[in-house]
């Protein structure tokens, strides 16, 4: 089987399940547990996997709004504000993007005076020139999952 679709396999396996264990793994996809193991070191080593960690429904939680910011930002402050923001612990993603606006950050939050808090935070950036806040109002996709062997 050629390296690459190999590969494919087994994160597709893993994405599955996180938790399956090699032997499992390796009977799915019909190759030896030492071949699934080789891979997986092999994957990790080249950062391909970075980690393995729970999914988690953040609702259950009491997490239930997530809030979109796009921020606009004074072009030689771009990296110290994403530096600041890339740190707090209520955003769960952090983009450099290109377009209209230069920063898109993805928050979620157990109440709606936590959000205001971190809005108001972000906006107290003085190399932030404006910012555009959404709230989700349904999450109809939200497990980062991509079909990688297409």
């Amino acid at each position: 089987m050629e390296e690459e679709r190999l590969n494919k396999k087994i994160l597709k396996t893993l994405m599955e399940d996180g938790r399956k264990s090699i032997r499992k793994v390796a009977r799915e996809i019909d190759v030896s547990p030492s071949t699934v193991s080789n891979h997986l070191e092999d994957l990790m080593e080249d950062g391909v996997i970075k980690r393995f960690k729970p999914s988690i429904d953040y609702e259950k939680l009491g997490f239930d709004l997530t809030a979109i910011t796009k921020i606009q930002a004074k072009g030689s402050e771009i990296t110290n504000i994403v530096d600041r923001l890339k740190e707090e612990g209520s955003l769960t993603h952090v983009y450099e993007i290109t377009g209209e606006f230069d920063i898109l950050v993805i928050g979620k939050f157990d109440s709606r005076e936590s959000m205001n808090r971190e809005i108001k935070r972000m906006l107290n950036f003085s190399a932030v020139e404006r910012a555009d806040t959404s709230i989700v109002l349904d999450a109809v996709k939200e497990d980062g999952s991509l079909d990688i062997e297409n």
